[in-house]
């Protein structure tokens, strides 16, 4: 005789929540290591050279002081000042010095890291130092990949769309390349993807006073670090906003107030220091005579008016189009480029056709967000807090090229992680259950293009690079 249970009786199942798969966050980080330091050994260190996409008064190609990473030779500069103990630099924007001494007026978290890394590791100041001096910002990329992932996690709560963010940072070639140089961006955008997981943790959770504190200091480093970091001050007030009718009024008033004290109490001798230096607490004044001689956007417009064309040619052709490469990846200062010249310069033989399909991608991932935003999601999902970091990042870029002609992407990567999440979000849209299949393939074409771009590099470096400069430091200063 059998015995049947009734339904009462039958064992309840509960369905336990997804686990993060923080292993395989570590594995991708390791890979972004790994690619950053393969970036670092292809491109020179402190190497003089020529730039092929730009010519001097005589039209022959222009002479460069440091061929390499971008900037890489100033932030060197302002290391080993803070390393021979010389302090930190007061920005002088008319100084004979001024090639070398462009980045003075940046705040001083990096600087000091790095000038207390190279005591243990050796000075920075040798053509033969690179990858010891590089390795700082290796460490910081993989920081931010992990960053990225749980950003993705709070964000969605699903492994495959996390991971798969994490994937899109770890191997966007362009992201790469920043983690092998020596330079303040990566350790920018570190500070600001791990500001905005504690937004995404605290609006799937709750917020409260311990998470306000982390917060308000991630975000004091983050302005220590790069002035664009004030990008973060609305964007927080936003998503402590979006939790003000779960909180109540009083509770997010007092960890609101407990963030932006600590974060500007952290800030505020630097402000200070600026103001009595220059009468700016952000020193943007004195930055902006030292930047006189850039590429002004009104003369390029100006330029293309009268041949005939039309602002909406720069806007696309120019703007448009150099930012959409070089998010993907243009290497050196803007120089070496992914299409079949290896330069600036299109016409019938270079087609860009690497750039073109990177474009159509990114066409793609928009339509798809647009789809995703149809679905019902929760009252304040952390979503919008990055699409609005995203927005101000991108607001602030588009402000500095109203003055300059500076189309350069790196400017857009301290949001990479909304921009990673969202294009995870954007496939999902469009995929459907194949999201696994999307995902996959899309992280296979950039992991093929980042060994496309190393295999590249080399040969392009060679036709710029000119040798080690034979310059010395001197107080911090190189000289001859």
């Amino acid at each position: 005789m059998s015995v049947h249970r009734r339904p009462k009786d039958r064992p309840i199942l509960l369905k336990l929540p997804p686990m993060p798969r923080t292993k395989i966050a570590w594995v991708i980080a390791a890979a972004h290591m790994l690619l950053a330091i393969w970036f670092a050994s292809v491109t020179p260190y402190l190497h003089q050279g020529i730039l092929l996409g730009q010519r001097d008064a005589t039209g022959q190609p222009q002479r460069i002081v440091d061929v390499g990473a971008p900037d890489e030779l100033q932030h060197v500069v302002y290391v080993a000042r803070l390393a021979d103990g010389q302090g930190f630099p007061v920005f002088q924007p008319g100084s004979s010095d001024i090639q070398y001494t462009y980045q003075s007026h940046q705040p001083p978290l990096y600087y000091g890291i790095a000038a207390g890394y190279s005591k243990l590791v050796g000075s920075f100041e040798s053509p033969d130092a690179g990858l010891k001096a590089r390795f700082l910002n290796v460490l910081i990329g993989g920081c931010t990949v992990l960053g990225v992932f749980w950003l993705g996690w709070h964000t969605t709560r699903s492994n495959l769309l996390s991971l798969g963010a994490a994937g899109f940072a770890a191997l966007l070639p362009m992201n790469c390349a920043l983690s092998g140089a020596v330079s303040n961006d990566p350790l920018l955008f570190c500070l600001c993807t791990w500001s905005l997981e504690i937004c995404a943790l605290a609006l799937r959770t709750h917020w409260c006073l311990g998470k306000a504190l982390r917060l308000g200091l991630l975000m004091g480093f983050a302005v220590l670090t790069k002035t664009t970091a004030l990008a973060l001050f609305p964007v927080v007030a936003f998503a402590m906003l979006g939790a003000w009718p779960l909180r109540g009024e009083r509770a997010i008033r007092s960890e609101a107030l407990a963030t932006f004290t600590v974060a500007i109490l952290m800030a505020l001798p630097w402000w200070l220091r600026n103001q009595s230096l220059y009468g700016d607490p952000f020193a943007l004044k004195a930055f902006n005579q030292a930047f006189t001689g850039s590429a002004q956007t009104s003369q390029i417009l100006g330029g293309i008016v009268a041949t005939g064309g039309s602002p909406l040619d720069y806007w696309l052709n120019m703007f448009g189009w150099w930012t959409v490469r070089s998010l993907l990846g243009v290497f050196g200062y803007m120089d070496i480029f992914l299409n079949e010249h290896g330069t600036p310069f299109t016409g019938p033989g270079a087609p860009n056709t690497i750039y073109r399909l990177w474009m159509a991608f990114l066409a793609v991932c928009a339509i798809g967000w647009v789809i995703s935003l149809k679905k019902p999601r929760e009252v304040f999902p952390a979503r919008y807090v990055n699409m609005a970091f995203f927005a101000v990042i991108a607001l602030l870029f588009l402000k500095f090229n109203l003055q300059y002609f500076q189309a350069q992407a790196r400017y857009l990567i301290p949001a990479i992680g909304p921009l990673s999440v969202g294009i995870a979000i954007s496939l999902a849209a469009l995929a459907k259950d194949k999201t696994k299949l999307a995902l996959s393939v899309s992280l296979a074409a950039l992991a093929l293009l980042d060994i496309y771009s190393l295999q590249r590099l080399p040969a392009e470096f060679a036709r710029r690079d000119t040798g080690p400069a034979n310059y010395k430091f001197v107080d911090g200063i190189p000289q001859g």
